[in-house]
């Protein structure tokens, strides 16, 4: 999974700059930002994530970071224009990205970046439908993924332009990964299940490890973009 650093590392952001932070739950990204000088606002659509947000910031003792309940699809922020805009493993939620990043495009100042860190979908299609449904198994807020040629058709149909992305592979703990979830064993009896009866072509692009029936390890593709409003 992309790490923080790596968003800010594609953000580049200026010492001072004001940096909108999408779906920030509980407020990592938001939190690098503040530490590298920005400050930050950071919104999610849960009020959970926000008050746990709330308390990590103040258990930090950081005070340049202002977390709001806002839903990245509805933005209400009056004339104030963003130097940034973060949003790190989270499109994949979204009810209406197109929609979203209308939205961001009408607060960022002009020229200023859309830094978008999130899985992607394979050109295969099959491939890329095998993920989300892994995806939906395992969570039932996850909507979609896109490949990069839908995501540049996105960013220019709505108000953003693609200026940069980076393409790079994300093995992961399936153990670790499962455990992080509220599944039942019933629950990750399907996902274990799916991935023992996808087909080779699936099983040898993902580098798929399964030992005893249950997938150990796994690896998916992960995207960084850099855009900004074409307004």
């Amino acid at each position: 999974m992309f790490e923080a650093q790596l968003v800010i590392d594609f953000l580049k952001p200026m010492p001072g700059a004001h940096v909108l932070d999408l779906a920030t739950h509980h407020g990592d990204t938001a939190i690098a930002l503040a530490q590298v000088g920005c400050r930050v606002t950071a919104i999610d659509s849960s009020e959970k994530a926000i008050e746990k947000c709330k308390e990590v910031l103040q258990e930090k003792n950081i005070s340049n970071v202002k977390a709001l309940i806002m839903d990245a699809e509805n933005l209400n922020f009056g004339e104030t224009k963003f130097d940034g805009a973060t949003c790190r493993m989270a499109t994949h939620h979204f009810d209406d990205v197109p929609r979203a990043l209308k939205q961001v495009a009408s607060v960022l100042k002009d020229n200023a970046p859309l830094i978008i860190a999130d899985s992607i979908s394979p050109d295969n299609r099959a491939l890329g439908e095998f993920l989300m449904k892994i995806g939906r198994l395992r969570d039932s807020t996850f909507k979609t993924l896109y490949t990069v040629d839908d995501w540049r058709k996105l960013l220019q149909d709505n108000g953003l332009k693609l200026v940069d992305y980076a393409l790079t592979k994300d093995t992961r703990d399936a153990t670790r990964w499962l455990a992080h979830s509220p599944l039942s064993d019933e629950q990750k009896g399907r996902i274990h299940e799916a991935f023992v009866k996808s087909d080779q072509g699936t099983k040898d692009y993902l580098q798929t490890k399964i030992v005893d029936g249950k997938i150990i390890e796994f690896t998916d593709d992960k995207i960084l973009i850099r855009a900004v409003p074409s307004l």
